[in-house]
This record gives structure tokens, sequence and C-alpha cells, in this order.
């Protein structure tokens, strides 16, 4: 074992290969990266943290055919990974071959992190919502319904000090994981209600870690009675939410981070980019020179995937705004069942007094772009967008561009285009709901072929190189209090 520093001076332990090598120099020397398989030794992380790894990685299901890994897989980005589901599907089946639903699972990557001293970056609670452009308006899922205070009125913490410890990963990071996959029917399915809580609780008590575990990191011993069962899996989802929040699920390591870490001045263009790469760049931030031609904010990309400063060099930058917007996607017909267009944000806010708005309809969560053409292989399918309607970087950066531009297929009396028939035919279908799109502010960039390609290369960039892998078998250790906190 040789012990590198590779995310954000944490130490982490890997095996040492040739491929292992070979990226590590890359970080020095400037060549390509390539992703790298990387098995973390579980103890370097704290207790909370390897439960809820194992939590996310273990067959918790019924059947145990499937695990929150099975639908957010780290070497797809946290999404999907197979092409035959996106392709047509779009949602996944669950652990019951005969269920599905109809949107593409999210990514679990980077939504929220929580830095070396213990700060939260990125998605805040669901508080503020106006019209469109919405502004922050934090939560999680595509419609926002992990608002972030799921666990507020349960008794989690059996003292100040573990109320002090775990009082950071409540969110909508876990909030999502409380909703809770584990318990839906077309997921994990093991029951609903309280008896599906109960019903998983005894799963996690199977296994060889959960019992050791879940005190290790709770102070108690874990209950599957049905007293107590809801502190039980809010336990679980904080859990589930440390892990995902954690420098092993985030770990920042792009060839985008490491040349600019590597570069000579910290800005852009980088040292160790292409020319093209650094053109997208600039077209993605609207500062490209010399581009007259170009209307303002040139990309637009910008406007909404960033978090950081607008020169793109934020040391955490999570390519999202954590907001809602609708582009105007077109209604992806594919999907089994043919179901209605997802009302998006509109679904959670239009029975809160305090954050209704009509102009909700439609607005999705604004996804990151760490990860976005992260894949199992150069020939796997990625779906892109809420409903997977765009199948390949290079078609949806095209629909930003001319989503207007262009005339509609319905007019060319093409009626449920799919994208194969849209590009085939020069055309794009109306969207899902036109009356709150934001197409006019995207839609006629007026970017030529050149330039798109140079925006779906600087994406390319954003490709995490090292790949969480599931955990290595249990082995039972004396309980040591300093796994409680990060040192």
């Amino acid at each position: 074992m040789t012990q590198l520093t590779l995310r954000n001076s944490q130490p982490v332990k890997v095996a040492t290969t040739k491929r292992t090598l070979f990226t590590s120099l890359g970080l020095f020397i400037g060549i390509t990266l390539t992703t790298t398989n990387v098995q973390a030794d579980e103890s370097d992380l704290t207790y909370i943290e390897e439960f809820g790894k194992r939590l996310f990685f273990a067959n918790i299901s019924d059947p145990t055919r499937q695990s929150c890994s099975s639908c957010h897989l780290p070497a797809a980005g946290g999404v999907n990974g197979v092409s035959g589901v996106n392709k047509k599907q779009v949602a996944v089946t669950g652990a019951d071959p005969h269920t599905v639903g109809n949107l593409k699972p999210p990514t679990n990557k980077y939504v929220q992190f929580l830095t070396l001293d213990g700060q939260v970056n990125g998605l805040p609670n669901l508080t503020s919502c106006g019209r469109f452009p919405t502004g922050v308006c934090g939560g999680a899922f595509w419609n926002g319904r992990a608002k972030g205070d799921s666990t507020d009125g349960l008794n989690i913490f059996i003292n100040d000090h573990y109320k002090e410890l775990y009082s950071k990963y409540k969110g909508p990071m876990t909030d999502q994981a409380h909703a809770s996959p584990f318990i839906n029917p077309v997921e994990q399915g093991v029951g609903e209600g309280t008896q599906g809580k109960i019903d998983t609780c005894k799963l996690v008590a199977d296994t060889k870690w959960g019992a050791e575990l879940y005190k290790y990191t709770w102070g108690l011993e874990l209950d599957c009675k049905e007293k107590g069962i809801d502190e039980v899996f809010a336990r679980f989802a904080v859990s589930l939410g440390a892990w995902q929040m954690s420098y092993e699920n985030n770990p920042y390591d792009s060839k985008r981070d490491f040349a600019l870490k590597n570069d000579a001045d910290g800005k852009f263009p980088l040292d160790d980019f292409t020319d093209q790469e650094n053109m997208g760049h600039d077209l993605f931030y609207g500062v490209a020179e010399n581009r007259d031609d170009l209307q303002f904010g040139q990309g637009r990309c910008g406007f909404c995937h960033r978090g950081g400063n607008r020169d793109g060099t934020s040391k955490f930058e999570r390519y999202t705004d954590d907001s809602y917007h609708n582009i105007g996607t077109p209604r992806n017909y594919e999907i089994p069942g043919r179901p209605e267009p997802d009302k998006g944000l509109h679904t959670t806010t239009e029975s809160m007094e305090e954050l209704s708005n009509p102009f909700h309809l439609g607005s999705h969560k604004t996804p990151t772009l760490r990860n976005v053409d992260l894949r199992l292989g150069k020939g796997t399918t990625k779906a892109y967008a809420h409903n997977g309607y765009f199948k390949s970087l290079e078609s949806i950066v095209h629909f930003y561009n001319t989503a207007i531009a262009k005339p509609s297929c319905e007019s060319k009396g093409i009626s449920e285009a799919t994208e194969k028939q849209a590009l085939a035919n020069d055309c794009w279908p109306q969207p899902e709901f036109g009356d709150t799109s934001a197409l006019g502010f995207i839609g006629n960039l007026g970017l030529t072929p050149e330039d798109e390609a140079a925006i779906v290369a600087y994406l390319k960039t954003l490709s995490d190189t090292t790949i969480v892998q599931a955990p290595k078998p249990y082995k039972s250790k004396k309980y040591d209090e300093k796994r409680l906190t990060r040192h």
C-alpha cells in the first residue's frame, strides 16, 4: 500500500498499481488524466461516513438485488450507467422488476459537500424562490421536495456532543435519503410506512457491520422495534448524507481541478488545457475575447451552472446555482407508459403559501456539471435533462444554442419527435411547458459548430479521475473514539 494525497490534502490509502501511478504522475507533468478505480481504506473514514457508505452500497431491498448505488453509480458520475435504460426507459427499474419510475435519477455527487474545516458547501434548505430566474432555492431532487427539514422534529441525538458532531449533516442531502429509496415501492421497495422502516432496519441489523457501526456512530444499540424506529431510520438518512457529503464521494480531482492547481498564475487560459478546452471555458462563462459576433453572455452556461466566481477558478466550484429552471426540454414520449410532463418545482411549492408561484411550472433542479461526461465506457450512452430526452452532450449543447433558431418539428408535420428524429430533420419539438421556459434567453445564441464543440470539450474536463469502489468486507474492530470526527 502507498499513501497519496489526492483529495485536497486528505491522505487516501490506495493499492499501488501502474495505472494509479500513471494518474498521480499526471498531476505534476500535465499529461492527460485517466480515471482510476480507488479502493479507499474504510478506516480512513469517520464512523458516520463508513456507516453511510455501507448503507449506500448494500443491497437493502426486496428482493435483495438493489442498492442506492444501482441508480447512482459512481463510475457514471452518480447517475444510471446502463445504455439501454438511458436510451429509452430513462428511469431505473426497481428491485421489483415490474416497477419503474418516470424520471432520470439525479446525481448524488456534488449536491452538498463538507469542507475540511467543517463548512457545508452548496445546496441550502428550500427557503425562497422567486420568478425566473428563480435565484437560490435550495432543496434536493428534480422538484425540490427534499426541503432540508424532514428530521427536524425527531430526537435523533442522544446528547449535545452527538448533536454538535452531526447537525451539520442535516439538510437536503439527508432529506433525499430520508425520502426514502429503501421504502419506495418503485425503487428498493423494502416496504411502506412504519413496517417498511422496521424491515429496512432488520436488513441492516443482519449484516456483519450494521449493529456495530450503528453503535460506534450513534452511541446506541440498533433496535428495530416499532418504538423509536422513526429515529433509527432518520439516523440512517443522516449517515447516508454524511458519506455523500464526504471527500471520498466528492474528490474535486478532475482534469480542470488539477490543471487549475498546476497553472502558473492560477487563471484561465490554463497551461494544461488545449486551446479548444480553454475556448470552451471562455464561451461557457461569456468571457471569450474578440467574439463580437456573439451576444451578451455568449454560451450563457455560467448563469445557471455556476456557484463560485465569474472567472471559473473557484476551488470548490460545483457548476450549479442550486436553483430551478425550465430550459424548454421537449416531452420524452419514449418513456414507458408515456407519463404526463413532470411539473417540477411547482409540484413542491404550489401548496406552500410563502413559495407558491405559477412560474415554477416545469422548472427542474439545475444539475451539477461535474461528471457530466463520466461513463462506464466510450460507447456508453448517458441521458440528459430531467426526463432524459437528450442522449449526448453534443445534442443538449446544440439545443441550448438552437432551440428556437430552428423550426419546430410540429411545423414540419413531425409530432412526438424523438431526439434522433429532431436531429435528423433539423428541428426541435415544442417544450413541455412553453409559457414558463427560458427559451429566448437561450435557444438562439449564434454559436458556431466549433463553438459548440469547444463547450463540450470543456465539459469533458469536469470528470473525476478517481472512482469510489464498494467497501471491502467488514472486519470487526475495537471502538476508536477518534473516528467520530475528521482530524
